[in-house]
């Protein structure tokens, strides 16, 4: 049987579509393509008897179509204080290796995994002024939506009762996204970006 592991964590993510994502919506990406960041400050996590408290990754990936077509390439920036049972346990959860939702799903998307990064983290959850760095590779800043004639602040909440990810996101723009390291660079700012708490365990 796989190692159970499970957690509770903030979430900051962006990617190069329009405000709301498609894929929300089981849809194409909005430029045919998808890139995109997941960046997770678990809160509370667990893996065997490993703790996962307080750390932080960013789940970064290319996709040349839509996300279910596969076709990946995608890396792992894992924190850098995390010691190396807590770097083990992280790159076999994110990389679908125990099982569970919904990286078991997502990982089987990726067709090349780039060498994972160990890298500081500086994080700020701050409902659409949220922000992370994963060292100088990646880089997210959230930012609100605004009425393309008047400027005045847009908000919106998307419920998804059956999503992958989570039930529920804040979306937002983003006024920076990008990921420059080695074996993966992209670069969206002004995009689509959403917070958001989540639970995902095997």
């Amino acid at each position: 049987m796989s190692t159970k592991w499970s957690y509770k964590a903030e979430m900051i993510s962006a990617c190069n579509c329009d405000w709301g994502c498609p894929c929300n919506f089981n849809a194409k990406p909005t430029n045919g393509s998808c890139e995109g960041t997941w960046g997770i400050h678990i809160t509370t996590g667990v893996c065997g008897d490993t703790t996962l408290d307080g750390l932080k990754l960013a789940w970064s990936a290319k996709w040349p179509g839509a996300v279910h077509e596969g076709g990946a390439t995608a890396k792992l920036f894992i924190d850098e204080t995390a010691s190396e049972g807590q770097r083990s346990a992280l790159e076999n959860i994110f990389k679908g290796e125990l099982g569970g939702m919904p990286w078991t799903i997502v990982a089987a998307t990726v067709e090349n995994w780039v060498e994972t990064a160990h890298v500081p983290f500086e994080w700020n959850f701050s409902k659409d002024q949220s922000s992370y760095n994963a060292g100088n590779q990646v880089r997210v800043a959230l930012d609100v939506m605004r009425n393309p004639v008047s400027g005045a602040e847009s908000t919106a909440v998307i419920s998804l009762p059956t999503g992958l990810i989570t039930s529920e996101v804040n979306a937002t723009a983003t006024k920076a996204f990008s990921v420059f390291s080695q074996g993966l660079k992209m670069a969206a700012p002004g995009k689509y970006g959403f917070y958001c708490t989540a639970e995902h365990s095997n």
